[in-house]
């Protein structure tokens, strides 16, 4: 299996290399750390409801869409990444994506050891920490009938950055967002106090991957592929496909596996408001309203924690809601749809 280090890792080629390696009917592992922040969309992330593309665009933060799931991301500098691409069927790693990931995971979890912090795969694709926090994300997908896993080693993450170019309906919705980011996310800087050089955390990658993947050789970039990923750079970036309307909004914010924030902003008959849920392991952990405008009076919502996320649990267990003269069954239908 070939070893790419790509040497050019500006803008958004650090995760074009693999889509445009699959593109080429190629393998291999790709190794390397962005020169700056971007925002990399899932396939079918819904850029206008999730994504401040005005927010991006004034700070210089570039926009893709990759052609793998999951939702947007920040990756930049601080994070080390990981792609491969395999045809299939391989001879050592698993063909069914859960297999897989369990498979491929041990990569990372030996890396994570080897500078001190022990972690464990969160199915179905985060790393997490001991106590549960992420450290590591992963996604997967098909390109050009190549089976292709990504994800990355986090020396740092700027949850601040990341709070900030989150579309919200509402501003002061962006406080308990950047809290439940910093409770939900780590990096082996904050675990450890320490950051490793990124080229010792490729060595030590490399080392672990090889005996998954039968061996690896390190190879020079070829002049096709840093020209192939140079055109699908600029392919992913393209604003009809940053735009797509191909997609559909994603109800809850994931912080990692098991940890989502559902965000809302209301327009009711006494004001607007906005609700803000925390969900873990499937259960409302926290729930808080607040009024915008309006006559409206907050309503407390302590009677929600505890409760499953689901339109029969939220109708029986909400308080009255007379204060914001609304019925039950609108105000659950707006807070399990799409974000407003």
């Amino acid at each position: 299996m070939d070893l790419f280090e790509p040497a050019d890792n500006s803008g958004i080629l650090p995760i074009t290399y693999f889509h445009a390696l699959a593109r080429l009917g190629g393998e291999g592992l790709i190794l390397i750390e962005p020169a700056q922040s971007f925002v990399s969309l899932g396939a079918f992330d819904d850029a206008a409801s999730c994504l401040d593309q005005d927010y991006c665009r004034a700070h210089g933060i570039p926009v893709m869409r990759r052609e793998t799931g999951g939702g947007m991301v920040l990756l930049g500098p601080g994070q080390v990444f990981y792609t491969l691409v395999l045809k299939r069927p391989h001879a050592t790693v698993p063909s069914r994506v859960d297999e897989a990931y369990r498979y491929l995971s041990r990569a990372p979890i030996a890396v994570y050891r080897q500078f001190g912090i022990t972690t464990r795969l969160r199915p179905i694709n985060d790393i997490v920490t001991g106590e549960g926090r992420k450290i590591g994300g992963q996604g997967a997908g098909d390109i050009n009938g190549c089976f292709c896993f990504v994800g990355s080693i986090l020396l740092d993450f700027d949850t601040e950055l990341m709070h900030r170019v989150v579309k919200l309906p509402e501003e002061d919705l962006r406080a308990p967002l950047k809290a439940t980011l910093d409770e939900g996310l780590t990096s082996i800087r904050a675990h450890t106090a320490g950051r490793p050089e990124p080229a010792a955390v490729k060595r030590a990658l490399a080392q672990a991957f090889a005996p998954l993947l039968g061996g690896l050789t390190p190879r020079p970039v070829p002049a096709c592929l840093l020209a192939k990923a140079h055109e699908v750079a600029r392919e992913l970036s393209d604003p009809q496909v940053v735009d797509s309307e191909d997609t559909k909004p994603r109800p809850l914010f994931k912080v990692r596996e098991g940890l989502y924030l559902c965000q809302r902003a209301l327009a009711t008959p006494a004001g607007r408001i906005i609700v803000s849920l925390t969900i873990q392991d499937d259960r409302i952990r926290a729930a808080d309203m607040r009024v915008v405008s309006g006559t409206a009076a907050s309503v407390d919502l302590s009677s929600l924690v505890g409760r499953a996320l689901d339109r029969a649990t939220l109708l029986a267990a909400l308080p009255d809601l007379s204060a914001l003269d609304v019925e039950r069954g609108p105000f659950v239908a707006a807070l399990l749809g799409a974000p407003t």
